[in-house]
């Protein structure tokens, strides 16, 4: 009677280990992964997240339909999870900028038109700058004024400290509410989904 307690218990640190303390990790790493190769790896995470959310479904609609164990809310972390790292490399930079963006005098050293597989000009621009005042290299950035500027203008950007998350331009964040919001609304379902499953988790050994 006691190994489908210590299933349980195991099974719910890891869904509240992988929610809580790896999620927010890779989060927090998904802000600097706009143009790299990791946006991949956090759409394969996402894709684990919902396949463990259905096989635990799953077993769990078998297990309740033969009348062995009850239903169980432990596959929400899962499910919000998965929504919050498919989204994170999209959202989780906005919501950083908004937090603790520096607005930034900073001067345009290079300029990359973005072009598409036929070689044609896509009208989106990527930059690579420098702050105005130190020349100090702040790195490439994605999200630029939405009219293209020549080498050597001085534009106003939002930074990052440390260099947590590429500059954005700081029009461009006039328009980021609705996706810091969306962000804001993903990780509170996500933390009320883990709460909910811990405090709903069966005390007694299943029988």
């Amino acid at each position: 009677m006691r190994r489908p307690r210590r299933r349980g218990r195991g099974l719910l640190a890891g869904t509240m280990t992988w929610s809580l303390v790896v999620v927010p990790i890779l989060v927090f790493l998904a802000s600097r992964s706009y143009g790299t190769p990791w946006v991949a790896v956090f759409v394969c995470l996402a894709c684990l997240s919902g396949a463990m959310s259905l096989a635990i479904g799953d077993s769990w609609v078998y297990a309740y339909s033969a009348g062995r164990a009850p239903r169980d809310p432990s596959t929400a972390p899962w499910l919000t999870a998965a929504a919050l790292l498919f989204t994170a490399p999209g959202l989780a930079p906005w919501a950083f900028h908004e937090l603790a963006g520096q607005p930034t005098q900073v001067r345009v050293i290079e300029v990359e038109p973005a072009v598409d597989s036929q070689g044609e000009d896509t009208g989106l621009t990527h930059y690579r700058i420098a702050d105005a005042a130190t020349e100090r290299d702040l790195g490439r950035m994605w999200f630029g004024p939405r009219t293209r500027v020549p080498v050597g203008a001085v534009i106003s950007v939002s930074v990052i400290p440390d260099g947590w998350s590429p500059p954005v331009a700081t029009e461009r964040l006039k328009d980021a509410d609705a996706f810091v919001t969306t962000f804001a609304v993903l990780v509170t379902v996500h933390v009320l989904a883990c709460a909910v499953t811990a405090a709903a988790w069966p005390r007694k050994p299943q029988s």
